[in-house]
């Protein structure tokens, strides 16, 4: 069910209006527990019933896992047998059905296997792991029941794409209670909306010019591929930060408070940085699970880059089942290496040109991470070196993106919108407050101003969330 379609738009205030009736009739937390659980059990298994046997399976094994090392076996080394069989359990599910039907074509390509990728196994498989690591490092305690955990693992604003909440911070909001609050709704709405502006007015449009280009990659110049990218760099922050926004912003309007995701990105000045604001859940779990264990930056410089090297391989691999990701990850982690290595040139620089360096960084990265497959990648690639038609600058118009002049305006005004609210983002670290706080006339002539530039963009259709495909 997607967040952007008419499904949804019925099926959270009715569980919204049933969530808070139960909550004020009810002694204890465990039946609106439930009903959450049954609606993101729907909610899931709304494309595919089967999704709920797996969905199912991660939640009784993690949960049985952070009970036998917590309340049942305190032997430090059956404990760690628990967190190994554990870890390989669910790891070695998620790399089954990301990974088996590229391994089976590589052995046999007429008869590999086709398996469907159960979406959002990458993010609540790895929500699910946070309480199994945080059980084993005993910064949490058991759940109080399965119940509540079994909310949480499957809550379902996060279910398809996260935010990856740290069992620390969302499991113990599930045992407590959250009652009608009109403030707290109201900023939520917010969020939501300011979401939905973010995937309908801008994602959507971006994506028809970056889809035209790369579709046509042979037939076009190196510097319209460039630009391309640039704005698919553009269209998959709007995309991404669009379904983590609605999802704190849905989280919110319920009780229940998510982690940040994206926090202007765009803003910073170093590779390093950037990715400490962007998919800022995931790139949390990868430090604390993986990086600092292998040691961080503690064994010395060559170990501390290799680390990073490593961390964003496996970023890769998390992405998807091709060579790409795998690259693009490696691509990143090689960005942050030598960055560091040349940090005393870096510091003679003006910030708005660290800026635009690591934009550009980025941006070639997302060559990898576009393109179909390795061939479009190493051709596309190749022509931004090779064929890049000074005169193709200044020839191509914005007209011929397949826009048109009215999406074109739209999509122009979008993101006067975009860069005026995460300025506001930046200073405030709340613009949905600081909307909040306007006085009447402003704030609901930006209230207008979403509805009707989200309303003006529903033409373009439904469009999936790209990283349903992760």
């Amino acid at each position: 069910m997607l967040f952007n379609s008419v499904a949804f738009a019925i099926f959270l205030p009715v569980v919204a209006v049933i969530y808070f009736i139960l909550e004020a009739g009810s002694k204890s937390s465990h039946i609106p527990n439930i009903w959450l659980i049954l609606a993101s059990y729907f909610y899931y298994m709304y494309a595919d019933v089967r999704y709920g046997a797996l969905l199912f399976a991660v939640t009784f094994i993690s949960y049985g896992s952070g009970y036998l090392m917590r309340e049942v076996i305190h032997e430090t080394r059956m404990r760690k047998r628990i967190l190994t069989a554990t870890v390989i359990l669910l790891i070695g599910a998620l790399f089954f059905f990301k990974y088996a039907g590229l391994l089976s074509s590589l052995v046999n390509k007429d008869n590999a296997l086709r398996i469907i990728l159960p979406v959002g196994i990458s993010f609540y498989i790895f929500q699910s792991l946070t309480y199994v690591f945080e059980i084993y490092q005993g910064k949490v305690r058991t759940a109080q029941s399965f119940i509540s955990y079994a909310a949480f693992a499957s809550f379902f604003p996060v279910l398809l794409s996260g935010p990856i909440e740290k069992s620390s911070h969302l499991l113990p909001q599930f045992e407590e209670r959250h009652h009608f609050d009109y403030e707290r709704i109201r900023h939520g709405l917010i969020r939501m909306a300011y979401g939905y502006f973010l995937k309908l007015v801008l994602a959507s449009r971006l994506a028809i010019a970056v889809d035209l280009i790369y579709d046509n990659y042979m037939d076009v110049t190196g510097y319209q591929l460039l630009l391309a990218t640039c704005l698919y760099s553009v269209q998959i922050f709007c995309d991404f930060a669009s379904y983590s926004t609605i999802a704190i912003g849905v989280a919110e309007v319920l009780g229940f408070k998510l982690t940040e995701n994206f926090t202007q990105p765009f803003f910073t000045d170093s590779c390093a940085s950037f990715w400490r604001h962007w998919h800022i859940t995931l790139n949390n779990w990868f430090r604390d699970y993986v990086y600092i264990p292998l040691g961080g930056n503690r064994r010395g410089t060559f170990r501390k880059y290799l680390n990073i090297f490593i961390v964003f391989t496996l970023s890769g691999m998390w992405h998807g089942a091709d060579i790409t990701y795998i690259l693009w990850g490696m691509l990143s982690g090689l960005f942050q290496i030598m960055e560091a290595l040349i940090a005393p040139l870096r510091a003679h620089f003006p910030r708005p040109l660290k800026v635009f360096f690591t934009f550009m960084l980025f941006t070639f990265s997302m060559f990898l991470f576009r393109s179909d497959d390795i061939y479009q990648a190493g051709i596309i690639i190749s022509k931004v070196f090779t064929a890049f038609d000074v005169s193709s600058v200044l020839t191509t118009s914005f007209f011929e993106l397949g826009l048109g002049v009215f999406n074109l305006l739209y999509l122009l005004a979008g993101i006067a919108v975009l860069i005026i609210y995460d300025i506001i983002n930046e200073k405030t670290k709340d613009a949905a407050g600081w909307i909040a706080a306007r006085k009447a006339p402003v704030r609901w002539s930006i209230y207008y101003l979403f509805v009707i530039m989200i309303l003006g963009s529903a033409s373009i259709g439904a469009q999936q969330f790209i990283y349903f495909q992760f």
